[in-house]
């Protein structure tokens, strides 16, 4: 037998930290890329077709592999990459909701990755 400390967390909901840090992370930095690629692809076309298209078609992928991605994320890829593919060619009214909701999108993103943020240093301030 060896002698090995044995760890245990005094705060239980700091078990998941690292996973509820990378969450917010991959919120807000997802949120930020998808507006940056949202004007930008919706400004110059070329471009906005070609990530439209990688992210349509990598969502795709995402949902057909189900076992390595979550599929929140590939729902998210998908129907951003579908987004920026209408919003491109412009069909009317219909290219004008698309790049509506991809900015909203992009904002809900940022936004639901800072109030993660909050209630998680909220939850751990009153712990300690």
């Amino acid at each position: 037998m060896e002698n090995k400390p044995e760890w245990r967390d005094a705060n239980p909901s700091t078990e998941n930290l690292p996973n509820k840090g990378r969450t917010i992370i991959l919120f807000v930095l997802g949120g930020i890329a998808l507006g940056i690629l949202g004007i930008v692809g919706m400004r110059v076309r070329p471009v906005g077709l070609a990530v439209g298209n990688f992210a349509f078609i990598s969502g795709i992928m995402m949902l057909v592999r189900r076992k390595r991605f979550n599929l929140k994320i590939s729902l998210i890829v998908t129907a951003s990459g579908f987004l920026l593919l209408l919003a491109n060619p412009r069909f009317g009214i219909v290219a004008g909701f698309a790049g509506y909701f991809v900015i909203v999108g992009a904002i809900g993103l940022v936004v639901f990755g800072l109030i993660k943020a909050i209630k998680l240093a909220w939850d751990l301030g009153n712990f300690s």
